[in-house]
Parts: structure tokens; C-alpha cells; sequence
């Protein structure tokens, strides 16, 4: 029989810096080259014109130049975090099977990487605070804005 956890009774992993796996560390960087090149053509622009609005967006694309170039120099991957392989952490791949035999799996990521693809998942999301620091064969419940309901997890991997 499945151990029952209430979401707030999950954990998040402890780690000093942000984790991305290799395929959202390689997304993060063409964010920053689209970035770096917008920021190129602002200043190119503040050449020739000098406005408030031109100097806003400069200034706009320079914080984010810099949040993106900081994230990849403290960054790791997955595997350079020790795990714990018998729970649920950030960087993990995730089963879970819903009340009605539907099963859905899932990757459990930092908020940058997740608008990568469908299947990542923020590490701040309902679903993945629902079953970070549990374990395979846990039932776990989701509070979410749209209701709560029950899963149990069916499997982890550790991705890379």
C-alpha cells in the first residue's frame, strides 16, 4: 500500500547553486547569445538616438545579459550533485500514475529551463513540490489553483 504525503510535507533539494541539465544549460546559452546580440543592436541604435525608451531597453537587455551569463557560472548538472537515489530531487525524471490509471512523467527542473518543452517541469510547480523528496510507491497530493487530487509515483531516474 502506497505511503500517503501531503504536499506541503515535501522537501526541495538543498543546493547552493542552480541545477540544469545538459540540454537546458545548451537552451540557456542560445538565451544568451539572442540576448547579447539584442543588446548589440540597442547599443548601436543609442549611437545614432538617444531616448528614454532606447535607454530603458538597453538596461533591460544588459540586467539580462548578465542574469543569464551568471546562471551558466554557477550552474551545475544533475550529475554533479550527490543524490540520493531513493527520492525524488531536481534534476530527476518523474512517473506518476493519477487516480484514474493515467500515467505522466515529467522532469523535474529550475524555472529557467522549463519553458524548454512540455515535458520539464518547474521545480516551484505544484506537481513537482508535491513529490520532490519522495520516493517511488509514495501517494502524494497536489494542491494546485485549480484543486487538489492524488497520485502515486510510479518511478525515478536521475537525467543528466
Amino acid at each position: 500500500m502506497p505511503r500517503r504525503f501531503a504536499a506541503e510535507d515535501a522537501m526541495v533539494t538543498n543546493t547552493t547553486s542552480p541545477i540544469l541539465t545538459a540540454a537546458g544549460r545548451r537552451w540557456v546559452e542560445g538565451r544568451l547569445e539572442r540576448a547579447e546580440q539584442r543588446l548589440a543592436r540597442l547599443n548601436a541604435d543609442l549611437a545614432s538616438e538617444r531616448s528614454d525608451a532606447l535607454l530603458e531597453d538597453c538596461r533591460h537587455a544588459e540586467a539580462q545579459v548578465e542574469e543569464l551569463r551568471q546562471l551558466l557560472r554557477v550552474a551545475v548538472s544533475p550529475g554533479d550533485v550527490a543524490e540520493d537515489p531513493s527520492v525524488i530531487e531536481l534534476g530527476d525524471e518523474v512517473e506518476v500514475e493519477f487516480d484514474d490509471g493515467s500515467r505522466e512523467s515529467f522532469l523535474v527542473v529550475h524555472p529557467v529551463e522549463a519553458p524548454m518543452d512540455d515535458h520539464r517541469t518547474s521545480f516551484d510547480s505544484p506537481l513537482a513540490q508535491a513529490v520532490l523528496g519522495h520516493r517511488p510507491g509514495d501517494e502524494v497530493t497536489v494542491v494546485s489553483p485549480a484543486g487538489s487530487y492524488r497520485c502515486v509515483i510510479v518511478g525515478r531516474s536521475r537525467l543528466d
